[in-house]
């Protein structure tokens, strides 16, 4: 993929860590410029260095604040001349039963989860149909597909976007956009901290995948620097698998 993204723009939500290491550091490694998005700077700037083979910066937003998603968007076509591709990654992830989840928390993992892919893609979107075409790309999750026990504001969400994934691809075709959703499995980034039993969590998801290894981010990276590519322009309105052969749907 070296090469193939070559004079593109492309924002990562979620920019901090965790899955966007890979996403950020692929997209760079192939030509674009990138923006890693963050409520935390700092942790975005950290995936900025960490992506030196290529061109890469660090932006604060909050994805649920209309006015910062704005603001971010515009610093990045001020800064970076345009948006070319955006990869909506941001997420928070409680971990509870349902009976205690509260209401202020249910709508925080929805401001963030659901209604942050909304914001960020309004904002992306006027780029993208000026330039005639664009790639959006929402990450979603294994769990909306196996139900995943004590997420289930989480795993509600992740199962919304792939509704919203499939109906913004209908709206947006006509510009030239397209806009897929990745849908990962268990991968070994911060996230899982929530999990108590570390040991028993990794034993758990190597005896439920085809394939005995645990994902990297950089094979997520790889999955969003093809979907943001030439070579993907045929496909939209598609959740695409990376769980190493778990959930085969």
């Amino acid at each position: 993929m070296a090469g193939s993204l070559e004079g593109r723009v492309a924002i990562v939500t979620g920019g901090g860590g965790g899955l966007a290491e890979g996403i950020c550091a692929t997209l760079a490694a192939s030509g674009a410029a990138v923006a890693a998005v963050d409520r935390s700077l700092e942790k975005a700037e950290r995936v900025a260095q960490l992506a030196s083979s290529g061109r890469c910066i660090a932006l604060e937003a909050d994805v649920s604040d209309k006015a910062s998603v704005d603001a971010m968007a515009q610093r990045v076509i001020s800064e970076l001349g345009g948006i070319d591709i955006l990869v909506n990654n941001a997420a928070i992830y409680p971990l509870r039963p349902w009976t205690e989840i509260e209401e202020e928390e249910w709508d925080r993992v929805m401001a963030v989860n659901l209604k942050g892919y909304f914001l960020c893609a309004r904002a992306a979107y006027p780029s993208m149909r000026e330039r005639g075409k664009g790639r959006i790309i929402n990450v979603a999750s294994i769990t909306f597909f196996i139900g995943w026990s004590g997420f289930l504001d989480y795993v509600s969400s992740k199962g919304a976007i792939i509704g919203f994934t499939r109906t913004l691809a209908r709206e947006v075709g006509p510009d030239g956009i397209t806009v897929n959703a990745i849908s990962p499995g268990a991968f070994p980034t911060d996230a899982e901290r929530v999990h108590p039993d570390q040991e028993a969590l990794n034993r758990r998801i190597l005896e439920q995948q085809s394939l005995k290894r645990r994902g990297t981010p950089e094979d997520v990276g790889n999955l969003a620097a093809f979907l943001a590519s030439d070579a993907a322009s045929f496909i939209t309105g598609q959740t695409i698998m990376i769980d190493g052969g778990w959930a085969m749907h």
